[in-house]
């Protein structure tokens, strides 16, 4: 094999890797978004506020406990359930999200190195957003695995839940600033296949 076809070959490797694992990303954060949303909106927001008697109450601070219909069934599934599906999917993207990082090292690296942060703005924030959702959604586990007080966790979740909502957006802006990207990789590998 020569020189150039071993570089070819190294560039459809590098092109099918991206692909696979640009879109394992956007299958696994559309389900790790679903399943906040229905977190969120299903239990989250559905929960109230109770004092300390058990009584619904309107005027209670807001650190009091708000509480999570456990047993309340959405699309088939609890509370618990989709609790854990949304941790699996979390534990899976972040992990993807490691190697999509270190496969983009350099490209971050030349941002700050060449200062083009302003030309980058909505993938850094988008990073930072990520960063900040992953931290504010893992505090939660960690207080809860250490018995920690729960106006502490219940906190942290709506931090985690409105912040949540920002990186959805940008996700979405990034995945159409993106879709150019996936059709010439899918061309590209379609070309591979034809040879």
């Amino acid at each position: 094999m020569g020189l150039i076809q071993y570089q070819m070959e190294q560039n459809k490797k590098h092109i099918f890797n991206n692909f696979i694992i640009n879109n394992l990303l956007l299958v696994v954060g559309l389900v790790m978004m679903f399943t906040g949303l229905v977190l969120q909106i299903g239990f989250h927001m559905g929960g109230h506020q109770v004092d300390t008697n058990g009584f619904q109450s309107q005027s209670i601070p807001y650190e009091q406990l708000r509480v999570i219909d456990t047993t309340k069934i959405v699309f088939g599934f609890n509370y618990h359930d989709w609790s854990t599906i949304h941790k699996v999917v979390i534990v899976l993207f972040s992990l993807l999200m490691i190697h999509h990082a270190y496969v983009h090292w350099k490209w971050y690296k030349g941002v700050i190195t060449k200062h083009l942060i302003g030309k980058n703005r909505q993938v850094i924030f988008l990073s930072m957003l990520f960063l900040l959702v992953a931290v504010t959604g893992l505090v939660p586990w960690f207080i809860d695995l250490s018995g920690g007080p729960g106006t502490l966790r219940m906190h942290f979740i709506e931090i985690h839940d409105k912040i949540t909502l920002i990186l959805i957006v940008f996700l979405i802006l990034h995945i159409i600033k993106r879709l150019k990207w996936f059709s010439s990789a899918f061309d590209k590998m379609s070309g591979f296949d034809a040879k």
